[in-house]
């Protein structure tokens, strides 16, 4: 008579309770919570309750039919055989020594007819010939099957040598932590366990989930690696080991091209799984010698050694995820000191004006671009670019960039064509979908001149301390597209004169998108905002507190919420002191 034993409940593990499955007349035995029939609902069979409701009245029904037992899922909560969900549907077949899993209550069923010589379903009975199959063997009958976790018990039962095994296998194999040493010693030790096994493998699935032979050891030389997918996905679908006695006494396996050249008798095949019930891979042996087949002891014995396998095979594969992982940071942290070194490493120094820069990438690397560029006829270039999106991609943008910016304009005098020539430069070398907002001002330090031009960039804020406000530089009508755009288009340029006291500031867009935690946007009037504050307050603003009191603004209205994107800044502008030629000196601190 089948019957169903709880080998778990929500209290923990309970003494063994059985449940005999006597239909007596019904079509159907019902699982629940409902105790006493009511004018809507009739008892369940065997009565479960865990106190928090989980349990429907009626959860799981289970019925006989076709000489099989059926299980089928009648509640709202779901339950599951073998850890996959139970259909609500139809009824699909229930075997010995699967679980049944209601909420918090675990029960394994037993059918002593099948405890013997337990059959595959329909489907196992044969193999369609697979395109990618090179004609491995194709097994059918299966003799035993074993659960993971049942085979534990066979460990109170094992005699000492094959203890000592167990210990050797579990030494050998906690001294590998890379997935290429240790599956290698994994077939070795199974080899010296199992000695009357021809062939070993160690089969793993493919991005497509096929499965293939990740290792092959045999006791000859030049053996086939063909094996049996049907079995190993058998395997792995049921999470569950398997054993074929006697492959060769199967008819349906009898004209099997592998089954005739080498004679294989008896196959073992146990799955690998992660500790959250994922599976990893299989161990599939067979042997030639009939007098020698697996046992089902043997079968205990191998899913033991999978189990401990498994163990090994997963911190494997998590020291192999971190590795790559330090590999990759380590790569990353090295790209963007390359990134930085790009950037100015210190400040010009201009005789009668001050300037400051400032720099922070949204991700280790990103695509906002500055520098200063000192030109042969005395003047300075101060170049504020912004590549479209950000990190890897526009990190390495960037450095295209930084190189064809300073080529452009040491070699055209005059800046609006030195950025056509820039522009056209980004396109043959291949900028592909990506553009590049760029504002390059021109410096004349003696005539305190300034030429701007602007492919696509936000208009530079100009800065008067004797008015204490700050407004858009002139030169909007001449905005012209971002580099990488158009071939061959015509900018302009515009030339204002910079008085004592005032300043220019160039930013990226990473200033104005800047969010806070609610989701709103600092914005050019938050900009605004912060430095009319601060000159309503008294204060005067030269370059450099001018870009300092800007990014504080914008990290004070983030309120720690990560950047958006990445920010660049620039501010310079004329202060006290005497002219002289342009030098170098120590970066300005943000």
């Amino acid at each position: 008579m089948p019957t169903l034993i709880l080998i778990k409940s929500p209290g923990g593990t309970p003494a063994p309770q059985t449940f005999p499955l006597a239909f007596s007349g019904k079509t159907q035995l019902v699982i629940g919570r409902q105790k006493d029939k009511t004018p809507t609902a009739d008892p369940a069979d065997i009565v479960i309750d865990d106190g928090k409701m989980s349990v429907s009245r009626h959860h799981v029904g289970l019925s006989a039919a076709g000489g099989q037992y059926l299980v089928q899922d009648l509640s709202r909560n779901g339950s599951l055989l073998n850890n996959k969900p139970i259909s609500k549907v139809a009824p699909q077949p229930i075997k010995h020594e699967d679980r049944l899993k209601i909420c918090d209550f675990l029960f394994r069923f037993v059918d002593e007819r099948q405890g013997d010589r337990a059959k595959l379903p329909a489907e196992f009975l044969s193999d369609l010939p697979d395109p990618q199959d090179d004609g491995g063997t194709e097994m059918t009958t299966v003799q035993h099957t074993v659960n993971r976790t049942a085979a534990q018990e066979f460990l109170e039962m094992q005699p000492t040598e094959r203890l000592r095994a167990l210990l050797d296998i579990s030494t050998t194999l906690s001294k590998a932590i890379d997935i290429e040493q240790l599956l290698p010693a994994l077939v070795d030790t199974v080899f010296a366990t199992f000695k009357q096994a021809d062939r070993c493998f160690i089969v793993q699935m493919d991005d497509a989930g096929r499965p293939y032979a990740k290792v092959v050891k045999a006791r000859r030389g030049g053996s086939d690696h063909r094996f049996s997918r049907t079995l190993v996905k058998k395997c792995l679908d049921s999470m569950q080991s398997y054993l074929i006695k006697d492959a060769s006494s199967d008819a349906a396996l009898g004209s099997a091209q592998s089954i005739a050249e080498f004679r294989i008798r008896s196959v073992m095949c146990v799955p690998l799984a992660s500790a959250d019930g994922k599976p990893l891979g299989a161990i599939l042996m067979d042997t030639q010698d009939i007098s020698k087949s697996f046992s089902e002891e043997d079968l205990k014995l191998l899913t033991i050694v999978a189990n401990l396998a498994s163990v090994a095979v997963e911190k494997a594969h998590l020291v192999t995820t971190l590795l790559r992982q330090e590999k990759t940071e380590r790569e990353i942290e090295l790209a963007k000191q390359v990134q930085l070194g790009f950037l100015p490493q210190t400040e010009p120094v201009v005789p009668g004006y001050e300037v400051f820069g400032f720099y922070s990438a949204a991700q280790t690397v990103g695509g906002d671009y500055y520098d200063y560029i000192t030109l042969p006829d005395g003047r300075l270039a101060v170049v504020v670019g912004d590549v479209a999106g950000k990190g890897v991609p526009a990190s390495l943008l960037m450095a295209k960039l930084s190189a064809e910016v300073r080529f452009c304009l040491l070699t055209q005098p005059d800046p609006a064509k030195a950025v056509s020539l820039l522009s056209n430069q980004l396109l043959r070398g291949g900028i592909g979908d990506r553009f590049v907002t760029l504002a390059a001002v021109i410096l004349n330090p003696v005539t305190h001149e300034v030429t701007l031009v602007n492919a696509g960039h936000m208009v530079p804020l100009r800065y008067c301390q004797t008015t204490a406000r700050c407004e858009d530089c002139a030169g909007n009508d001449a905005t012209g597209v971002p580099l990488g755009i158009m071939e061959d288009f015509e900018y302009e340029s515009v030339t204002v004169s910079l008085a004592a006291g005032e300043s220019l500031t160039i930013f990226t867009d990473g200033v104005t998108d800047q969010m806070n935690p609610a989701g709103v946007t600092f914005e050019m009037v938050g900009v605004l905002a912060a430095v009319h504050t601060d000159a309503v307050d008294g204060g005067d603003l030269g370059p450099r507190e001018l870009g300092k009191k800007i990014i504080a603004a914008v990290r004070k209205h983030a309120a720690g919420r990560p950047q958006n994107d990445d920010i660049a800044l620039v501010s310079f502008g004329r202060v006290d002191g005497p002219s002289g030629p342009i030098t170098s000196g120590p970066r300005s601190d943000a």
